[in-house]
């Protein structure tokens, strides 16, 4: 597509207000000037995806997503805070004139460490808030306003998450309602186009359905863009999908290095594919270059001499990658002519391990039966010239994947393999049946917690309103306050708790007609009546439906102290969750030392004859928080990314359940007001 048909608007760059920008970052959803775009490229193609306007490959959709973005204020989200709190934080932004070392600052603070996009905050857990994204992002797809479903995925809403009551991803929903630049905009972010839904198809399968070529032609594209890219790399030809034939090796002007080619078949699939992708990143570095040195206003900027270092990769494999430069470009072709070639191979070793694996499936096998990539295991009896693992679709998006092949749909399946696929249904249907009697239980349990809830809500209502009422009746003889219960009835509180707190009302109706009408009249058997305090407390330790009737009689000064306690509680999870979000993760053990503190003093306020289990659980919760914490700080400082997601994952589960204790003592405390 040219340029002056997709201008829609005033090319300005998005970073410092540049006319005539001539870049584009295809993630970020912005246009670019040059200067910019000469600091975008030495952030690396993990954090911002340039592209030329003027000479660069765009797939129509592509382009017409970024320009929608980009004249749609997608830009507005990175730079949220600067609308947000006045006209006079706008002088952070810097000027098309400012020196190029200003404007590094500034795109450093804007796009890694994202300092001014727009960020929400959720009460609720993490994963509460990953399904909640989730949902919205599966219903904004289904319309064409690209910034909400940009927004969301800013966010951190996954374009893969599946939605349990849908059945299917945001890519189904965007490929059923033909939302091209929607399906665009998934594609860019990670969405996987071999994913399925609750009934097996993937979005391939439903836009051949539909007969949307187009859509079904760009899915195609997406699986297949590594190898496409060197395929053109290294001959100017891409394969023709639409026939069949997804790879294009050319068959002159190139050789196999042997040795080279030996090394590659023995690497397994996980190292086949980080190789794949880290030459994927060099070609499109050293394209963007030629196109760079290309252009006249790039003279007195610095290139890009090597890939960019990328912190969530190792130290290892970040110097592997710089390395790529070294190459020469014959020696640089013939490495990339070499990993074709085996991916190829490894493409037919995943077809013939698919055909044997459906034929001999086993009735233990757990995966799904729409899986056709073989894993690491299927070619351990491969010889060791020979041994390679199942390739995967080498996506730029996502270096997990897969490489996606053909099914031959007229293949004819034995009715041996048919009786076993049938067991593992029956098995998988078992299981479904189990887990939906589960469900059933757990929610009739809920329902009885939540009619037990409204009885005690019940009984305190009854109680104020009874309370109430006799505060107006005239007192006599000095009667307080409290003896006004004694006009209560037996019958009615008999009612409210089984007569437990009707023996203690008759009590103390009996002890107030003993009073003397006279302050000169003695009272008639006085000293037999027990202590109204001892006896108080014999009800309250020796009926357990006293006890309930107790814990529901809180002052307004306690729970006001107990829900400011949550409230910090609250406070103090929402700043571990953004600190173990910070990439130097520094303020980490500080803020699990803070959520410590605030809840060892929820434990003080707290009555112990009836929340002793809930605090119990919160203090087990939250003595594993600190270690976490310091074993995720101690995993980021030696770049062990494996150790980072691990400790990771396991404070966001703890944080979760921290904070769903916590709200269970607000909805507590506040429905007793």
């Amino acid at each position: 597509m040219s340029r002056a048909k997709s201008k829609q608007n005033l090319e300005v760059c998005g970073d410092c207000g540049a006319l005539d920008a001539t870049w584009a970052s295809v993630n970020k959803g912005i246009l670019l000037c040059t200067q910019c775009c000469s600091i975008h490229r030495s952030l690396g193609r993990h954090i911002s995806q340039v592209k030329s306007l003027l000479k660069g490959s765009w797939h129509p959709n592509q382009l017409n997503m970024v320009y929608a973005l980009n004249n749609n204020g997608a830009n507005n989200i990175w730079e949220h805070a600067l609308f947000e709190n006045g006209s006079k934080l706008m002088k952070k932004k810097p000027a098309p004139k400012d020196s190029i070392n200003i404007k590094q600052e500034y795109i450093k603070m804007k796009h890694v460490q994202c300092a001014f996009a727009f960020r929400e905050s959720y009460e609720d857990g993490l994963l509460s808030v990953e399904n909640e994204l989730g949902k919205q992002l599966h219903a904004s797809v289904r319309t064409a306003n690209l910034e909400t479903s940009f927004r969301l995925l800013a966010l951190g809403a996954d374009p893969n998450y599946f939605h349990d009551e849908k059945g299917s991803t945001p890519l189904h929903i965007a490929i059923k309602l033909d939302q091209k630049l929607q399906v665009e905009l998934l594609l860019v972010h990670g969405a996987d186009p071999s994913y399925p839904d609750n009934q097996g198809k993937t979005p391939i399968d439903y836009a051949r359905k539909f007969n949307n070529r187009d859509l079904l032609s760009r899915l195609i594209e997406s699986q297949y863009e590594v190898t496409d890219t060197f395929s053109y790399y290294l001959s100017l030809h891409k394969p023709d999908h639409n026939s069949g034939m997804h790879f294009y090796i050319p068959q002159t002007g190139f050789k196999s290095n042997s040795v080279c080619l030996s090394k590659l078949q023995k690497i397994n699939n996980t190292l086949f594919e980080e190789l794949a992708m880290d030459v994927f990143d060099e070609v499109d570095r050293r394209e963007t270059e030629a196109i760079w040195l290309s252009c006249g206003d790039t003279t007195d900027l610095n290139g890009v001499p090597f890939l960019p270092v990328d912190n969530t990769l190792s130290s290892t494999r970040n110097q592997g990658r710089q390395k790529l430069a070294r190459f020469s470009t014959p020696e640089f072709k013939s490495l990339v002519y070499d990993i074709l070639v085996d991916t190829q191979r490894r493409q037919m070793m995943s077809d013939n391990a698919h055909s044997s694996q459906f034929r001999e499936v086993s009735t233990v096998d757990d995966d799904p039966l729409y899986d056709s990539v073989a894993s690491d295991e299927d070619y351990a009896s491969v010889p060791d010239e020979e041994k390679a693992s199942s390739p995967l679709t080498l996506s730029p998006q996502s270096h997990h994947s897969e490489v996606s092949h053909n099914t031959n749909k007229d293949s004819i399946i034995s009715l041996d393999s048919v009786s076993k696929t049938n067991q593992i249904l029956e098995q998988l249907t078992k299981q479904l049946k189990n887990s939906d009697h589960t469900i059933t239980d757990l929610k009739n349990e809920v329902l009885k917690l939540r009619q037990y809830v409204k009885v005690l809500q019940t009984e305190n209502s009854m109680l104020k309103n009874k309370l109430s009422q006799n505060k107006a009746t005239p007192r006599a003889n000095g009667d307080s306050g409290f003896d006004s219960l004694g006009h209560i009835s037996e019958t009615d509180l008999g009612s409210v708790q089984n007569g437990g707190v009707a023996d203690e009302v008759d009590f103390r109706h009996n002890r107030r007609n003993q009073r003397p009408t006279s302050m000169y009249e003695t009272r008639e058997g006085i000293s037999k009546v027990p202590n109204w305090h001892v006896m108080k407390n014999q009800l309250k330790y020796g009926d357990p439906t006293r006890n309930t009737m107790h814990s529901s009689f809180v002052s307004a000064q306690d729970r006001e102290t107990v829900l400011q306690c949550t409230e910090q509680i609250t406070r103090t999870i929402q700043n571990l969750c953004r600190s173990i979000q910070d990439p130097e993760k520094e303020e980490c053990v500080s803020s699990a030392e803070g959520v410590k503190l605030a809840i060892i003093r929820l434990a003080s306020h707290l009555p112990k004859e009836t929340e002793a289990e809930r605090m119990k659980q919160m203090i087990d919760f939250v003595s594993k928080l600190q270690p976490e914490c310091q074993a995720l700080q101690t995993s980021h400082k030696s770049n062990d990314s494996k150790s980072v997601d691990l400790h990771f994952g396991n404070i966001r589960d703890i944080a979760f359940h921290l904070a769903k204790i916590t709200k269970d003592v607000v909805t507590k405390y506040s429905s007793s007001q």
